[in-house]
């Protein structure tokens, strides 16, 4: 299962290149810097964060994203509207039994997690969403079947907490936030749990916790459980 999961960083990294490649056409990242000294004192002059400050905020703020641009012009190929927390496609299975400031910490995360995705394919998103929160348990989190929240985005994302009940929902998070809707297969059964995606008639199993992120075989078979 290593060897799929650098497989699947591989292919992320060369499916983001072109998708930079395609915004930084339009968006001066040097220029927005200088234009808006408070926002590069607060946020650095990093191109990718500079590009998310102009699509979350500078749009709606009328700011430019490049010399002689029109204020708050839509950058072609770049643009990224996620869905609002209180009209995501799962919100009632999402929340489960967190309070509204716990889940809108959670969703947080989760936005800045997709972002970078926001342009890509559904099958790409699916694998950048895979590949984010597959290395974020990687990073040292703990497993649970008791802790608080350990079934819960909020669990996931923000107090570190693992089962593959919460990651199915952290991924389902994500995957809300960018529009797509998704299936919870084995939800609040005491088995392996994922989501399940229809992608133009064919369904996808998205599952960072058990390090798999592709089409189904069969109707709700995941490869590594046959």
């Amino acid at each position: 299962m290593k060897s799929l999961s650098k497989g699947i960083v591989v292919l992320l990294f060369s499916v983001l290149m072109v998708f930079t490649a395609n915004a930084a056409s339009e968006f001066d990242s040097e220029y927005y810097a200088a234009a808006y000294p408070d926002i590069a004192a607060t946020l650095g002059t990093d191109y990718q964060i500079l590009l998310n400050h102009y699509l979350t905020y500078g749009i709606s703020e009328g700011r430019f994203p490049y010399e002689g641009a029109q204020p708050g012009e839509v950058v072609e190929g770049t643009i990224f509207q996620p869905v609002p927390m209180n009209q995501l496609a799962n919100l009632s299975s999402l929340r489960k039994k967190t309070t509204d400031a716990e889940f809108a910490q959670a969703y947080n995360i989760a936005l800045e997690i997709v972002r970078p995705y926001a342009g890509l394919s559904r099958e790409e998103q699916l694998y950048g969403i895979a590949v984010s929160l597959r290395q974020r348990f990687d990073s040292g989190m703990s497993y649970s079947m008791s802790a608080p929240h350990y079934n819960d985005p909020y669990g996931y994302l923000v107090l570190g907490t693992a089962s593959c009940a919460g990651c199915t929902r952290a991924t389902g998070l994500c995957l809300n936030i960018l529009g797509i809707p998704y299936e919870h297969v084995n939800e609040n059964q005491y088995s392996h749990q994922w989501c399940r995606v229809n992608i133009d008639g064919v369904y996808w199993i998205c599952d960072a916790y058990g390090l798999y992120c592709g089409p189904e075989s069969a109707p709700y078979q995941h490869p590594w459980l046959n």
